[in-house]
């Protein structure tokens, strides 16, 4: 019976911390809604042809949705993978929503639209580094005005630590995957400027759209997932 209790108390502790990291940076997740979009800053991320193929959602279900919502939102917002990219252009893009998912033309071309590019963050992403340890580091880089985390010396490390009270296995961890690592992408910038409710949509999900997450979280922005639009 002891051990039943202990064990039960430890289980009921790990499912309370797990609970109060999800609710850090309030990523509270939506399976579907319109009444969660109302008076929200929406942020699709790569919906985008290129991608269809990997869609969880009919395209036209998305324009839909885009079209009901519109009205009642602050602000639409289409993040992209562009020319850069050997991907679409912007009005191509335009134009694939209008035709391909239905999106009213006057939205899909009043709408906002940045090509953000991607791979900012992911060389630790896809190594298993913390995802609280990679946003602790580009908060890090962002106060002291670094754009790259090669250009980090020992006496930055060592401040570092000192200002996120990480240890040396954390950088250790973070050292080891320091080539072409973290940059702090014009995206940050962008992103900056919102506020008030956020809801973002997209993919994918432990890709590009992680990486948006993770700059959200970097400048404290409190954002919410339709996950019914994920991929």
């Amino acid at each position: 019976m002891v051990c039943s209790a202990v064990g039960f108390l430890f289980i009921n502790e790990m499912r309370r911390e797990r609970f109060l990291k999800e609710q850090q940076y309030n990523r509270i997740v939506e399976k579907s809604g319109i009444s969660l979009l109302n008076n929200s800053n929406l942020i699709s991320v790569d919906i985008q042809p290129e991608y269809q193929s990997a869609f969880s959602f009919d395209t036209y279900s998305f324009g839909n949705m885009i079209n009901d919502s519109y009205n009642n939102l602050q602000s639409l917002t289409f993040l992209f993978n562009g020319p850069d990219l050997g991907m679409i252009s912007e009005d191509e893009y335009k134009w694939w929503l209008v035709e391909s998912c239905g999106v009213d033309e006057n939205i899909a071309y009043n709408g906002r639209y940045f090509d953000k590019g991607y791979a900012f963050f992911r060389y630790c992403m896809d190594e298993g580094v913390g995802e609280d340890d990679i946003v602790d580091l580009i908060k890090f880089m962002m106060r002291h005005n670094i754009n790259d985390s090669r250009d980090m010396d020992e006496e930055a490390w060592s401040i570092y630590m000192q200002e996120y009270n990480h240890d040396q296995s954390d950088v250790r961890d973070l050292l080891e995957y320091a080539d072409d690592m973290i940059h702090i992408p014009e995206l940050m910038e962008y992103l900056q400027n919102y506020g008030g409710n956020i809801v973002i949509c997209g993919g994918g999900i432990n890709e590009c759209m992680k990486e948006v997450e993770i700059a959200l979280m970097a400048l404290d922005k409190n954002y919410r997932v339709l996950t019914k639009y994920t991929y």
